[in-house]
């Protein structure tokens, strides 16, 4: 991927082309954010700077199979649990409620993988509070 807006402009097709064929293009070009886990980072990257939800959604989702599909280490699995803790405390409520729910989602998959990794999974309602308390 040569540019975020290049990046951007292919999740702009993913999600609302109507044309079959640019859709499986992009699909095919975005496809290795949710199969390598060398990508992980750059997930993290979009997340952080992206300016359209359907980029975050590209992130949160291909973040889900990485950590579905994959077997983490620990470390990177605790990383990426407490990025996602700060990020939806930070950014939570300015989100499109799609993307939110997305990123909930792999919050809640982390946690059920790590559950019995890492006492520090188990601390998911005390790490979210700042979340929880900017949603109410």
């Amino acid at each position: 991927m040569e540019s975020l807006a290049q990046l951007e402009a292919l999740c702009e097709r993913l999600y609302n082309s109507q044309d079959s064929a640019e859709r499986a293009h992009a699909e095919n070009a975005l496809k290795c954010f949710s199969v390598n886990t060398e990508y992980i980072s750059q997930c993290q990257y979009i997340l952080d700077n992206a300016l359209t939800p359907y980029a975050l959604m590209l992130a949160s989702s291909s973040l889900l199979k990485q950590v579905t599909d994959h077997s983490l280490a620990l470390t990177l699995r605790l990383d990426i649990w407490s990025y996602l803790i700060n990020y939806l405390a930070a950014r939570g409520p300015k989100l499109q409620p799609f993307v939110t729910a997305s990123l909930i989602q792999l919050l809640c998959r982390l946690t059920k993988f790590g559950w019995f990794d890492d006492d520090r999974f188990r601390d998911i309602v005390k790490e979210s509070s700042n979340f929880l308390s900017q949603v109410t």
